[in-house]
């Protein structure tokens, strides 16, 4: 499972989200590769209420904040059995498009 993320080919550094310089260098040479995306739950929450009428009709959304060995956070929905803490492997959510989805990492592995 893997994630387009930008990357500057300058420093090698990964960008998310995508933005027009790298974050780390200011270079402007930047390209998206798909790349697997793994890393550790630093926090967690669950959205109640939604003003998105998508939203809404999936009952309480859970999502958490993704530590990647990237340099990156990323904001993923959590799969069930995925707390702070957990390692997780990130792949795009199949039935929220945009979206990505934090599976424990052993659960993708033994698949």
């Amino acid at each position: 499972m893997t994630l387009p993320l930008q990357f500057c080919r300058t420093c090698g550094a990964a960008q998310y989200p995508s933005r027009d310089a790298c974050r780390v260098c200011l270079s402007d040479a930047l390209e998206v590769r798909d790349e697997t995306v793994t890393g550790t739950v630093v926090s967690e929450g669950t959205i109640h209420r939604s003003l998105d009428p998508a939203l809404v009709a999936g009952g309480p959304l859970r999502i958490g904040a993704v530590a990647s060995p990237l340099g990156v956070r990323i904001i993923a929905l959590l799969a069930p059995g995925v707390a702070a803490g957990s390692c997780v492997i990130l792949s795009p959510c199949p039935d929220r498009p945009g979206a990505i989805i934090a599976h424990p990492a052993q659960q993708v592995q033994a698949s």
